[in-house]
Order: structure tokens, then sequence, then C-alpha cells
């Protein structure tokens, strides 16, 4: 365990002074300490009555109704109730069966131990009673709690010096290196006590507190002063060590090992609290890869005897970066050349690149790499010429120069930013390699003019982007590491079923999920989040650890749900693009800017997410700096505007005027409606052409399929069937479940919103066959006020708006509803456009056709004069023959088809407009008509209405 008393300590008590300096110097700190300790006397001795009532009285109930009132008081306390409120809940559960045992485990527990190895005790005895308790097949308390539930009792006892391990302490300490690994929860917690007590002999509690704020807060305080010195004693050992027969002892083994896991452990610490204002500074998506513990990755290589921090770009561990170097002879930071590609060739191209470039101040720090490195030091300074091998420029503090200094992080940021030109020059010079990642993409010289472009033409931002990054803040508030310990429940579902700050698309079933937990499973729900949030550790392995798993509290925790909680919670860092695959994920936005199109050969889904987003970072960061929503909104124009190549370079709508023999000033004057209006209703007769016209139409003004839809409207259309509503669906488990599932007119109003440039057309046929005010409801609104939004049905939460490049072309048959029974609010919405075979654009159109194909003329002739007679019998021109009925190809004359047409389609249409009226009726009978208007005398065959001429 924690050895207090060796020359390991010591050199921690160094680092562990800059670290309480530094919080000490934190006014957002020092005010919550004050805060806390206002409160701490007169919650210190609340708890200890809570605690001495259970001893007197062995009321569990009444422990933990008083516990749960106590851990809701503001003060110091008010995280106690996230970990310790579940672990005492479900312990007072397990009394049902072990009453008497469970007060009696928890009176002693919670008292304050006399020794070490009482508190050791107590820690086995709850850690043994919940292992044999969990065995019964009931839901035990975490016992990774249990540490911090005792302890935390411990620490209320003025007579007392424990401190209080909170729930993250161990692993952060061993990850420095300062806490041994594989101990029990009872070791591990009696070594954080001598740790702190080791550091902070007078007040452990105190140091117990600066140690959380150096968790949380991950501030740069100062290399560890005493660095140097680890490096010289682990120098020492790897010069004794021996490829076949290793180090001197297994003793100087296990010395060496720890020396190592203590550098990696700065190195670690250096890395986290420096990689914002890195990034910051340079402006590029910088990520700190782990160091390793062994100098080279071989099995036959001694431990490592130097410490550095690497943050390099995306592209994997060999990628170039910068490096902060600590050896035994000083301390060095600068641009590395990493090592992709051919090892020794690459350094050699990039050194020769770099000579004659070289900012001033700045210089080539040799690296060695034979068996002088521990002698001499490993780097030094050497001028600035190339002096072969590594490529490594920038600046050296000679011995202990630069350890110990806070102020150190400005000289780290100031030498980043002089070098960070030649880290650009880098990474752009190995664009030859084709698919590697960490090309550079920042170089494309028309991107400035296309973000005019977008902010014009989008326009970008407008009132939806304010109301999508106002969610954001509602919703980070929510996922940030203090709501965490709270949970906002439906906020969270808030975040995962709606569209603010992005549209991850329906999660019926993780909202199923959610809906069915109880409070420890909405606990465990908390926790996972705030691990893949917050936890230690890179991006990708939280992903990863998330992806990779189906033991989560819930179903349905796709892929998408993370990358939106990321981009919430780390806009700094995450776009909000979720999506990897697909024409719009982010490995097609890649190699839309000119980035590698292969390269995701065996990476993990969480290593191409961190790659792809940081990628596209590094490109559009500088063009709309600080605001990743509009670095995605303009990752997503720039991928519709390469769509253009579809728009045609002819004449659509006159190809489209001569295929429909009408004039094309009627299709110019269409489109002008559209595009003042926005919609448009074709109405007329049956047969007039009116949805053949439309999709024709519709073609030209937009030749991509994706972005024109057609639906056609019945009795029974609804809302549900046209915008959205719930659908019910099975679930993995085979239940039934109601899922919100978007209809035609949502999915084309998403695909119009990502893509403003273009326009969208919905048709919508036989509209007025519905009931129309049910259908649209609340959309009617916003079929005259484009530039506003509507809270809808089925999203309470979000606004909703009709996008400007939507357009509406509807179809009205005039002999299933006249036009003056239309509803006067859906009038004055849309321009209606007649289509009368007598009147307007489609007069002649049978004879244009008949002629155009050969067919028989006269008969544009009969349909003309029986429409002459229609209009008269029925006193309006609603009700007349559509010219469709005789466009058929092959017509030429033949009377027995000309008869199935009327007597099949034309003649059931007239008997229906003349019911009762049979003497009218008998006229239009076809032998009548082609008695009366036919060009032709032939044997009249027999049909289902073949009477003697009148």
């Amino acid at each position: 365990m924690t050895r207090t008393d060796s020359v390991d300590v010591k050199r921690w008590r160094a680092k562990y002074a800059l670290i309480e300096r530094a919080a000490e110097a934190d006014q957002d700190a020092k005010a919550l300490f004050a805060e806390m300790d206002a409160e701490r006397t007169a919650r210190n001795d609340e708890l200890r009555e809570i605690l001495a009532d259970l001893v007197a009285s062995g009321d569990l109930m009444a422990f933990k109704e008083s516990l749960g009132h106590w851990a809701r008081k503001d003060g110091p306390y008010v995280g106690f109730s996230a970990v310790g409120g579940p672990w005492v809940a479900a312990l007072v559960r397990r009394s049902e069966d072990e009453h008497a045992e469970v007060i009696e485990l928890l009176a002693n527990a919670l008292q304050t131990p006399a020794s070490p190895q009482d508190a050791a005790d107590k820690l086995h005895a709850v850690d043994a009673f919940l292992a044999r308790s969990g065995s019964r097949g009931q839901r035990s308390p975490s016992p990774a709690h249990t540490a911090y539930v005792l302890s935390l009792f411990w620490s209320t006892d003025d007579g007392g010096e424990w401190p209080v391990m909170w729930e993250n302490a161990p692993h952060m300490l061993q990850r420095l290196g300062w806490l041994e690994r594989g101990l029990s929860h009872a070791e591990r917690y009696v070594a954080f006590a001598a740790l702190c007590a080791a550091l902070r002999p007078d007040d452990p509690r105190y140091a117990s507190r600066i140690l959380w704020w150096f968790k949380e807060a991950q501030a740069f305080v100062g290399i560890a002063p005493k660095a140097i010195d680890v490096c010289v004693e682990a120098a020492e050992l790897a010069a004794e060590y021996r490829p076949a027969t290793g180090y001197a002892s297994e003793r100087h083994e296990e010395r060496a090992a720890d020396l190592a896991r203590q550098l990696r452990g700065e190195a670690d610490h250096l890395s986290d609290s420096l990689i914002e204002r890195l990034s910051a500074e340079t402006g590029l998506y910088l990520e700190a890869p782990t160091l390793a513990l062994q100098q080279h990755a071989v099995d036959d290589s001694p431990y490592r005897a130097d410490l550095y921090a690497s943050w390099i770009l995306v592209g994997g561990a060999g990628a170039p970066g910068f490096r902060l170097w600590v050896t035994p002879a000083g301390v060095g930071f600068g641009l590395h050349g990493g090592w992709e590609g051919e090892g020794d060739d690459q350094h050699r191209e990039v050194g020769a690149l770099l000579q004659g470039h070289l900012p001033r101040g700045i210089s080539f720090l040799r690296v060695h790499d034979d068996g002088r490195a521990a002698a001499e030091g490993l780097i030094e300074p050497v001028g600035r010429d190339y002096p072969g091998g590594e490529t490594f420029v920038g600046k050296w503090w000679k011995d202990g120069a630069a350890l110990g200094r806070a102020d150190f992080a400005d000289d780290i940021a100031a030498t980043a930013r002089a070098l960070t030109p030649l880290l650009r020059f880098i990474s752009s010079s190995q664009r030859g390699g084709g698919d590697d990642p960490s090309v550079e993409l920042t170089v494309m010289a028309d991107l400035e003019s296309e973000v005019e472009i977008f902010k014009t033409e989008r326009p970008y931002p407008n009132e939806r982007d304010a109301w999508h990054q106002e969610q954001r803040r509602v919703f980070s508030t929510a996922l940030s590491r203090e709501g965490l310990e709270t949970f906002d429940l439906p906020t969270f579902k808030r975040i995962v079923s709606t569209r603010g700050y992005g549209d991850i698309g329906a999660q019926s079933v993780l909202i199923s999920s959610i809906n069915a937990l109880d409070a420890a499973g909405i606990d465990e729900l908390r926790l996972m989040v705030r691990e893949l949030l917050w936890a230690d550790g890179r991006d990708e392995e939280r992903i990863n650890s998330v992806l990779g798993t189906d033991d989560l509290p819930v179903q349905g925790f796709s892929e998408s749900v993370v990358m939106k909680l990321f981009a919430i919670a780390h806009p700094e860092h995450w776009l909000p693009l979720f999506t990897l695959a697909g024409e719009s994920g982010k490995i097609a936005m890649l190699a839309r800017l000119g980035g590698p199109a292969r390269w995701t050969e065996g990476k993990s889904r969480g290593r191409m997410h961190v790659e792809t987003n940081a990628l596209l970072r590094q490109v559009l960061d500088p063009l709309l700096a600080d605001d990743p929503w509009g670095q995605a909104q303009l990752a997503y124009w720039l991928m519709r505007r390469s769509d253009k190549a579809l728009m045609p370079d002819h004449d659509a709508l006159g190809e489209a005027a001569k295929e429909l023999l009408i004039d094309e000033a009627f299709l110019r004057e269409i489109r002008s409606l559209l595009e003042e209006k926005k919609q448009v209703i074709f109405y007329g007769p049956p047969g007039t052409g009116k949805t053949y016209l439309a999709q024709r139409l519709a073609l030209a003004l937009q030749p991509d399929p994706a972005k024109r839809d057609i639906v056609q409207f019945h009795p029974s259309s609804s809302y549900e069937d046209f915008f959205e509503g719930f659908r019910p669906q099975i679930d993995h488990q085979g239940q039934m479940v109601y899922e919100l599932r978007k209809g035609p007119l949502a999915l084309l109003a998403e695909a119009a919103e990502a893509d403003p440039l273009t326009p969208h057309i919905m048709i919508i046929d036989e509209i007025n066959r519905a009931n129309l005010p049910r259908v649209f409801g609340e959309l009617l609104f916003l079929l005259e006020y484009r530039s506003h939004s509507v809270k809808t049905s089925y999203r309470p939460d979000e606004g909703f708006e009709l996008p400007p490049n939507l357009y509406f072309i509807g179809t009205m048959n005039t002999a299933d509803r006249s036009i003056a029974l239309v509803d006067a609010a859906l009038r004055r919405r849309f321009d209606f456009v007649p289509f009368m075979p007598h009147d307007g654009p489609m007069e002649g159109l049978l004879r244009r056709w008949l002629e155009a194909h050969d067919g028989p003329v006269w008969v544009a002739d009969l349909v003309d004069r029986v429409n002459e007679d229609l209009r008269r019998a029925l006193r309006g021109p609603h009700l007349q023959i559509g010219h469709s009925y005789f466009m058929r190809p092959g017509l030429d004359g033949d009377e027995a088809t000309l008869r199935r047409i009327w007597d099949y389609n034309v003649y059931p249409f007239i008997e229906d407009q003349l019911y009762g009226r049979e003497h009218e009726l008998a006229q239009f009978r076809w032998e009548n008509v082609r008695a009366r208007y036919g060009q032709f005398d032939l044997a009249i065959p027999s049909g289902p209405h073949a009477t003697p001429t009148s």
C-alpha cells in the first residue's frame, strides 16, 4: 500500500504543495469552501445525532428518512444523496430479512474507527455482508460506494482525523501513481487515509478536500518539483537493465515499474490540464495519448526513465504534435514530427522541411536513443540545423528551471502558438498518403468564400439556429457534472426525444425503457451517463464502453444518442454531427472536403467518431470560430451544394411544356405562384391531367426524386398519417411500444431544412377528399406564415416551421366537391389554378395530342361538343369530360376502342351526374353521340349501353 515514510511521499508532498497553493488561489473554490465550512459544524452535529438515534432506537426507517432530509439541505454534503442515498436505501431493503443484523452492522460500521485496522475491519465487515446478501438475487448497494458512505460519517467526528474518500478518489490517485492498484475496498481506504495524513499531517481531511479540487479542476499547477529526481532514479535502474537478464533484482524491477507509473501519472496530469488551452491557443483539435510504461513497445525493454506529455493531431499515437519532455537534464517543449510513415525516412523529410523555417527563439532538439540516453539526459538543444534522428523543435529549460511553476503554462502556450504554422505545414506535407486521416484539411482555398454564401443564402444564423443554441444551453446544465449529481430526468428525455440541438430520430425504445425504470434503475442510468461524459480516460474509450456492451440500465441507447450527449456536454470538442456513415455522415463530409476516403479498417466506432469529428473541426473551426452548431450546419450545407450537379443546364420548364403540349408561359406562371405563395391547387373535372402535370412540373423544378414526394388524401387521412404521430411497434423484447413516427410531410420538411438552397416539392393528390383542418391541424397556420414556428401536437417542447423552400401542389377533382365548398382558411392559403377542357391552357389539348400522335382528330371535336352539352345540362364547367380519357397510343379511329372508353369510363361519370334524368341521359349514350358528332358509320358492336338510336 502507500509508503507514507518513503522518498516517494517526500516527492509527492512537493507536488501536493503546488496543488494546495493553486486551490487556495482559485477564487471560485475559495468561495465554495467558505460556503461549505459555514454550514459544516451544524451539519456534522445533525449527522452525529442521526447516528446516535439509530444506535439507541434501532429504527432503520426513521434513520433512512432523517438521513434523506439531512442530505437535501444546502451545505457541504449536498452531493451525498446521489451516491449515499441509494446505498443506504438498498441496505435498508435488506433489513426485511435480516433486520437485527443490518442494524448491528450499521451501528458499528458508522462509528468512528479507533485505528487503521479498526477502519479496515469495519469496511471488511460491510463488504462481506454485501457479498453474502448479493448472492440471494436481491439488489444490494454497491460495495464501491461503501468507503465513501462510511468515511463521510467518520469525517464528521471532531475527535478523529478520518478523511472522506469520494467516489473517484482511488482511480485518480492510482492514475497519478500515488496509490497502489489491486487493493480491496478496505485496503484502498486505509491507504488513502494514510496518504492524506502523509501529505498534510496536521489536517488529513483538508488534504482530501484539496485532492478533490485537483481532480475536479484539472488545473495545471506546474510540473512536479521532484520530477527530475524521479527521472534520475529511473535512469539509474534503466542503466543496469540487460535485454537477456533484465534488472539486477526483482526488487529493482518492481521499483522501476513503480517509478514508470509515477512518470506516466504526472504525464497524464500535464496532458489533461493543458489540452484545452493548447487547443484554444492553436485552433487545432488535439488529443493526448497515454504514455507507455516501457521505453519501447517490445517486451525486452526497460521501464521508462523520462516523462513526456503529448498533444497530437488526430490520426493515431504516431501523429505529429506538441510534446513536453522531462528528462534527467532538463525540460523541453516543442513540435515533434511523430512516427507516421516510414520512421527515420519521415523524420529526415520533416527535418529538411523545417530547416530554414524555424521561428525566432526555436531550435532543433537532438533526441538520443542509444546507450548514452540515461547519462546524457536523452535530449539536448543543438541549434537551427536539423541534426538527424527524431524531429523535435522547440525550447529547452535546463535542469529544474521549468519545474514547480504554475506560470510555465504561459511559456508552453506561447511556444505552441509560434510552432502552430509549422505543425500545419508538416501535416499538409503528408497529403501524399491519400488514406492518412491526419491530413491537414484547412488549406481549401474556396471555403472562406463558401462561408459568405452560406451565411447569405441559407441564411445563417436565423431564429431556428438561435432556438437550437438555447436548447443546448438548457440541456448542458442537466448533463454537467453538477447536474448529473441529481439528474433532471424530464430534461434528459427531451434531449433524446426532441430535435433540440440536432435530430437523432425517434427513440421510442429508449424512452419506453426509461419510463419502466424504478428509482434504483434511474440512478444506474445517471451514473452511466456521468461515466460516459465525465469519467477519466479518452473519449473513444468511454464511447466504446457504451457501444460495445449490452449490459446497460436501458435498452435503445444508440450511437446517435451517445454522440448527441457528447455534443451537448462538450461543445468545445464535439460537433453536433451524430452519424458516421451515409450520405450525410461524417465520413462522407470528410470526403467532400478533400479528406481521406478509406481509412476505417481495424478502428473502433469510438475511434472513428473521434477522428472524423476532429478532422472536421480542423477545417470548420477557423471558418466559424467557437460555433459548433454553425460548423455542423455549414458542413450539411456544403454536402447539399454538391447536389447541384443534379440540376439540368437546359430549360427544364421549356422541355416540360413541349412534352405536355401546353404553353410554356403557363408553367412559368405556376412557378411564379409557387415562389410567391408556396402552395397551389390544380382544380377541375376528372381526367384533365392535373396529377400528371403536377408530377411533370415537379420533375422540372426538382429533378432529384429524394426531394419530391406525392401523397393521396382520402376520407380517413389524418394528421398522424400526413405529419407525424405515435405508431405501435414491437421492441427487442417482443413488447408493444409506441414510436413517434414521422409522416411524409415531416420527413420532407426536414430534408428541405437541411438543404435550404434547393426546392422540395410535395404533391397532394385529391386534396379535397380529406378533412383538411383535421389533417393539417396547426400546420394551416404555417402554410401562411413560413417564418414562424408553432408547438405541434406531438412536439410540445419544440417549435416546428415549414421551410421556405418546401412547396405544395395539390390536385382537386371538382366533380367530387365544388371549389365553393372548400374551407375559407384553405382558400386563402392556396392559389387555385383551373384545369378546364374548354378554356385556358387545357383548351384544344386533346386535339394537339391527337395530331402529335397521328390519332383521330375528329374525336377532339366530339368531346368538345359533348362538353358543351354537359355545360348546358349541368349549368357549369366542373363536370365536363377530361381529355386524358382519349390520350391513348394506338387509338387510330378504332370505334371498338372508342366505344369501350366511352361505355366504361365516360358514360358512368355522366350517368352519375344525370341520375334520374333519363331523357337527358339518353343523348349521351355512345351510339347517339356518334350519330350526332361522329365522322364515320360502322356497325355498332354490342355493349352494355347498346340501344336503338333515338
